[in-house]
């Protein structure tokens, strides 16, 4: 089978928003080729036996997202439509060069070749994430993570997920009821699985991602706890709350204009004194999150930054 493939030459920052994008509009798979992964491989001296510094040196700060179309596609209207998501995009986020090119390519060559762009590593101190097809002795305390991100986005490299994962492990406790919204590849609500949490309900609009989380869920042995549902958070109540009970802990790795229009949502499927931990957020629109959900009653615990990025986790003083 044929494929046309879209390469897009972007930055960090866009880079989660533009993968999520073109699967959003069709896109049967997307790889990135990020030059940051190298340079965070080579800051972990224990992981290599040699650097070649004129390698580092010559790397790019472009990151390079390459999505595959499946079959006959009418590539104008692709290039058009795509250009229109990446201007809406430029909005909020800088998305660098943008729409680069059309390939066409077997699909033999694609599906494997992202892979190679994928290597164990730490998401926090504690949890080590490691691809299914690599190998990996754990160290004394290391909880590892298996995950294969198959079609879906979150791979846990990005400093979103990072950030995530870090606020979990200080703000989860011993059989917390937890909902991850937005769940990607399930990576967030399987660490909380391995941190101890009771229950976790997990959902994502895209039906491709559920799967991803059911199998990821499966591979840590975890698919007793996680369960999952195609939808928004509309439907919540449906799997968490229906008998009265509300979320410890709520997730949402997204982007700031969600997670300020679900906020009402949020503040009703949380209990009082319960925490909800978001990031996804660009640091100019902090201030907008925090505004939205202090407005709702919710208290600001504490807010961690990497790169361009901010996360938060919020209080909730009362229960609606």
């Amino acid at each position: 089978m044929k494929w046309t493939e879209v390469k897009i030459i972007t930055t960090e920052e866009a880079s989660d928003a533009i993968s999520e994008m073109l699967t959003s509009i069709g896109a049967g798979g997307v790889a990135v080729e990020d030059p940051n992964d190298i340079r965070r491989e080579v800051a972990n001296l224990e992981s290599l036996d040699y650097i070649d510094e004129k390698l580092i040196k010559n790397l790019s700060d472009d990151i390079i997202i390459k999505a595959y179309f499946p079959g006959a596609i009418n590539k104008l209207e692709l290039k058009q439509l795509i250009t229109e998501k990446l201007e809406f995009i430029s909005r909020f986020l800088n998305v660098g060069k943008g729409f680069e090119s059309f390939t066409e390519i077997d699909e033999e060559d694609w599906s494997t070749a992202w892979k190679k762009y994928y290597k164990p590593f730490n998401i926090t101190e504690k949890i080590v994430i490691k691809p299914t097809w690599e190998d990996y002795s754990p160290k004394e305390e290391e909880i590892v993570i298996q995950m294969d991100p198959g079609m879906a986005f979150g791979t846990g490299t990005h400093e979103t997920t990072q950030m995530c994962a870090q606020l979990l492990e200080k703000y989860i406790k011993q059989d917390d009821t937890v909902v991850d919204a937005g769940c990607g590849t399930g990576i967030l609500s399987i660490i909380a699985a391995k941190l101890g949490a009771k229950s976790i309900t997990a959902f994502d609009i895209d039906e491709v991602a559920v799967k991803v989380t059911n199998e990821n869920s499966a591979l840590n042995n975890a698919s007793d706890k996680i369960k999952t549902y195609t939808g928004d958070i509309g439907s919540l109540y449906k799997y968490i709350d229906a008998s009265g009970q509300k979320a410890d802990i709520i997730i949402a790795n997204i982007i700031a204009n969600v997670i300020i229009s679900i906020s009402g949502k949020i503040a009703e499927h949380i209990r009082q004194g319960g925490y909800f931990i978001t990031s996804g957020i660009i640091n100019e629109r902090a201030d907008d999150v925090k505004k939205a959900y202090s407005d709702l009653g919710f208290k600001l615990e504490e807010t961690l930054n990497m790169g361009e990025w901010t996360a938060m986790v919020f209080k909730c003083q009362s229960s609606l």
